[in-house]
């Protein structure tokens, strides 16, 4: 069995690196008391696969993390409501009586995986916070090879909404659009028109206007900064902010995993 956690990256946080992001996620794991598989061998490290990097300096509502947990693990307490019950699951280690269990589950009930994104919600460093912890059997691709596209909501600084949206309009109106991006030191030219599923004007903020983008993930991803050069090069992107990551089954489009209803908050559109 695996956990899958979905959480946040915002604010001053978006500068650290990928690498950096799995390095406190472990402290996190650790802090918690998940019950989480490690690899063998003489330095042995924990399993975690993550879904597609996020660029530093991007913010996210969607990215994703498998932890692998060792069979049959047991809670072995929790401060969670008095809660010191062994039943199968995540050993929760909550150090305060801050945590609640969800509003959405009976007072006697055990505490649920919406309890697992409280805790590691907690451990986590400000502008990292967990919406989504759920159990799935681990098979099928990983999370990279599975995810086909992405939301962004982007801005572009000094650019209003009135020319935002005549560029927009010329831009999915065009037939080829052709941008370049450096990759391995070198500059590359590609046609990105064919990968952007919708691009559309969704507000403004005191930057400029904000637009909102699905951008496929493969044959490669296309990210937002790639696509303002063409929308308005004399203008630079502002915050960019991914949203979402999703999948493609025979049930269409859908997404590793949606925050609890408990976690979900009303979001503002990207602002300083």
């Amino acid at each position: 069995m695996r956990l899958r956690v979905r959480f946040s990256k915002t604010g001053k946080i978006r500068f650290i690196g990928h690498r950096d992001v799995a390095r406190v996620t472990e402290r996190a794991v650790r802090r918690v008391g998940l019950p989480v598989a490690y690899s063998e061998g003489f330095s042995p490290r924990m399993k975690m696969s993550f879904g597609l990097a996020l660029p530093t300096g991007y913010e996210s509502d969607g990215e994703f993390v498998e932890l692998p947990l060792i069979a049959d693990a047991v809670v072995e307490g929790s401060a969670l409501g008095g809660c010191d019950r062994g039943v199968s699951g995540p050993v929760i280690v909550c150090q305060t009586d801050t945590h609640r269990s969800c509003e959405l589950e009976p007072a006697s009930a055990v505490p649920s995986y919406c309890t697992v994104a409280e805790a590691l919600s907690e451990a986590l460093p400000v502008g990292m916070e967990v919406s989504a912890a759920v159990l799935t059997d681990g098979r099928g691709p990983s999370l990279q090879a599975a995810t086909r596209s992405c939301g962004w909501q982007f801005d572009i600084v000094g650019l209003d909404p009135a020319a935002a949206e005549k560029a927009v309009a010329e831009f999915l109106a065009a037939g080829t659009v052709v941008t370049e991006r450096v990759h391995k030191g070198e500059t590359v030219s590609s046609n990105v028109r064919p990968s952007v599923e919708v691009l559309q004007v969704v507000g403004c903020s005191d930057r400029g206007a904000v637009l909102s983008a699905v951008l496929s993930a493969t044959p490669r991803v296309v990210r937002p900064s790639e696509l303002v050069p063409a929308l308005a090069p004399a203008h630079e992107m502002g915050i960019a902010r991914r949203t979402h990551q999703w999948t493609c089954g025979a049930a269409g489009r859908a997404e590793p995993a949606v925050p609890a209803m408990c976690a979900q908050k009303h979001k503002e559109l990207i602002s300083g």
